[in-house]
């Protein structure tokens, strides 16, 4: 028997007390989260597909260990494990064994999601939540496997960060995966970009959750967070990152039913924080042509931004798109930013003029937050958040094209202006704040500046001095340097993970 695919995979399934989400691999309990190991919950999502049927053993191996051969004594020790997670016996069955067959998933299932359980009453529930998250505008091409990621870290961890460049599309996925977690625990999205200092980020929390202006927030804001299981959604955190760092494990140690899902350009570097980093989408390589090309979800979000079928593009357009998703690292925004233009140039003009993104890549959509409008505004963005070491080192490292090794950049950046023990530090801090992409080689670890924060700095390096020897022809008069970040760093040294 050719057990076929799930034709509800993207559905809640419920049984008894427990609810079943296939995609997000998430099994709930009267709403809370039922630890599973991996094996065993693909033996329940498989059983409860085809429940009243009998799966045979040699099925069930296939499906859940499809590229090795195991012993049958493995599928009855995760089938063991998976009964006593049910607490599957006398008064509650759920899976029969059928001697010398297979197994049987016994219990009535039905798809669609059940009421709340009582403590998420209507009275807290999402819809009726001021700050309750919208649906992001338009698909989120190729982060289906990141949303499910998302998720399922929210049901084993309370804090959740993530993290990732500037238009990397942090923002749409947790707006998305808050959604999805709305089926079983209310939601409230707090956007802090609007936090103008970081004792304005309590107000801006309480804000989001309809409680009236106070001048001591917080006792109210813990109050109303104790009350009622939530998710809270901290939205651009990076200005004000410290603050919310702070402010979360306070409210996690006080609130034990709260649980927060951060997007932010550098981690919270917060007390149990589990960190996911976003990587842009995949483009294709400079080899790659025909439908793989056109697989790439960096080429599938372009030609959707643009309004382009794909059927109609010749080789030398679809080359020419592939250039501009590589020319742009795959970030969400530019590619955008970029469709945008092609009401003025034609794809390969477009492709041809990328060495100049700073001045192209603007004119975003009218109601995006100002930073998301141009390529410029958002680098301003993340340069506002560095030290005046991290500028200095990120304005020399600016002048070495493409990859660099971390002992060219520690000669480059520490000749005369930055003493040579802070520029590891400082290497690191570009690296945490997602202007720096990293990755180890046998060669050691290579380095390179993300999409656009080469001409950025370039460009701040030929407007301002500062004394050092870098300069630049590309500068424009008239550039205006970003406002430093309100709250210095406070010298810790930072380990460089790779991106």
């Amino acid at each position: 028997m050719t057990l076929p695919a799930n034709e509800w995979a993207d559905s809640c399934v419920c049984f008894g007390p427990f609810r079943l989400y296939p995609q997000q691999r998430v099994l709930l309990e009267h709403g809370q989260p039922v630890r599973l190991g991996s094996r065993a919950f693909d033996i329940l999502a498989t059983l409860i597909a085809h429940a009243g049927t009998t799966v045979a053993k040699s099925d069930l191996l296939a499906r859940v260990w499809p590229d090795t051969v195991v012993e049958e004594a493995n599928l009855r020790v995760h089938v063991a494990a998976l009964r006593k997670a049910l607490r599957d016996g006398a008064g509650r069955r759920y899976i029969d064994s059928v001697a010398g067959r297979g197994y049987t998933f016994v219990a009535p299932v039905t798809d669609g999601t059940p009421a709340e359980p009582a403590a998420t009453s209507s009275t807290t529930s999402c819809s009726t939540l001021p700050g309750c998250p919208a649906p992001p505008a338009g698909p989120l091409i190729g982060r289906a496997d990141d949303v499910a990621a998302v998720v399922r870290q929210l049901t084993t961890h309370r804090l959740v960060t993530l993290v990732g460049t500037g238009g990397v599309g942090k923002t749409a996925l947790a707006l998305t995966a808050a959604r999805q977690v709305a089926a079983w625990m209310p939601c409230c999205c707090a956007d802090l970009a609007t936090a103008a200092d970081p004792g304005a980020v309590t107000a801006a929390l309480a804000a989001a959750l309809g409680l009236p202006p106070s001048p001591e927030p917080l006792a109210p804001l813990l109050a109303r967070l104790r009350a009622h299981p939530l998710l809270l959604l901290l939205d651009n955190c990076e200005h004000v990152v410290e603050a919310v760092a702070a402010l979360a494990e306070r409210l996690l140690q006080e609130a034990p039913r709260l649980s927060i899902l951060a997007t932010s350009r550098e981690a919270l570097r917060a007390a149990d924080e589990r960190v996911m980093p976003l990587a842009p989408l995949d483009c294709p390589g400079p080899e790659t042509s025909g439908a793989a090309l056109l697989a790439a979800p960096a080429v599938a979000l372009f030609l959707y931004r643009a309004g382009i079928d794909a059927d109609v593009l010749n080789d030398a357009d679809a080359a020419a798109v592939a250039q501009i998703c590589r020319r742009v690292d795959g970030i969400p925004l530019a590619l955008e930013l970029a469709a945008g233009r092609l009401d003025l140039f034609h794809v390969r003009e477009l492709a041809a003029r990328l060495d100049d993104p700073l001045h192209l890549l603007k004119g975003g959509r009218r109601t995006a937050p100002p930073r998301h409008r141009s390529w410029r505004a958002s680098l301003a963005w993340s340069w506002a958040t560095l030290t005046p070491v991290e500028e200095t080192v990120l304005r020399r490292l600016a002048t070495l094209r493409g990859e660099f090794g971390l002992a060219a950049a520690s000669r480059l950046a520490a000749d005369g202006m930055v003493d040579a023990a802070d520029v590891d530090d400082a290497v690191a801090a570009l690296h945490a704040k997602s202007l720096l992409a990293a990755r180890h080689t046998e060669a050691g670890l290579r380095c390179r500046l993300v999409a656009g924060a080469r001409e950025y700095a370039l460009a701040l390096a030929g407007c301002a001095s500062d004394g050092g020897p870098v300069r630049c022809a590309v500068a424009r008069p008239g550039l205006p340097i970003p406002a430093r970040a309100p709250l210095p760093r406070g010298g810790k040294r930072i380990t460089t993970r790779t991106a």
